[in-house]
């Protein structure tokens, strides 16, 4: 039977050999891109700060005015369409997909967890750094 030591020695072992891999040099590098570039920063903070804006009105149920809606629109297609942030999008999904690997990997391992019964709820929102 493994101690808990062990199995911290094995994941910090696991969280290096993660750290070496190319999803996430990518997305260091993209972040690190992002803190040098005030344009690119500045519209994903607005975004990010008009979603929860209207999510903490759609959840207490206060109206979301149409400007707010359509301010929200425009903010979400020039994130999409903006180079770098694009990219970062993208290096998001590499990575949450590395680790959704991972974990079925944990899980396959462990023999108590059948995949097809794990909690898929949504991802948070794209544009939330991970790290």
């Amino acid at each position: 039977m493994a101690t808990t030591e062990e199995i911290l020695t094995a994941a910090g072992k696991l969280g290096a050999l993660l750290n070496t891999h190319t999803s996430m040099k990518n997305y260091r590098e993209l972040v690190r891109q992002l803190e040098l570039d005030v344009g690119a920063r500045n519209l994903l903070q607005e975004f990010e700060q008009l979603v929860e804006t209207v999510s903490y009105k759609e959840a207490t149920m206060q109206p979301v005015e149409i400007a707010e809606k359509q301010k929200l629109q425009s903010l979400q297609q020039s994130v999409a369409i903006h180079p770098l942030l694009k990219k970062l999008m993208a290096a998001q999904v590499d990575y949450a997909d590395l680790m959704r690997k991972v974990q079925e990997a944990i899980n396959a391992g462990s023999g108590d967890v059948d995949n097809d019964e794990i909690d898929e709820s949504p991802a948070p929102a794209a544009s939330k750094l991970i790290l």
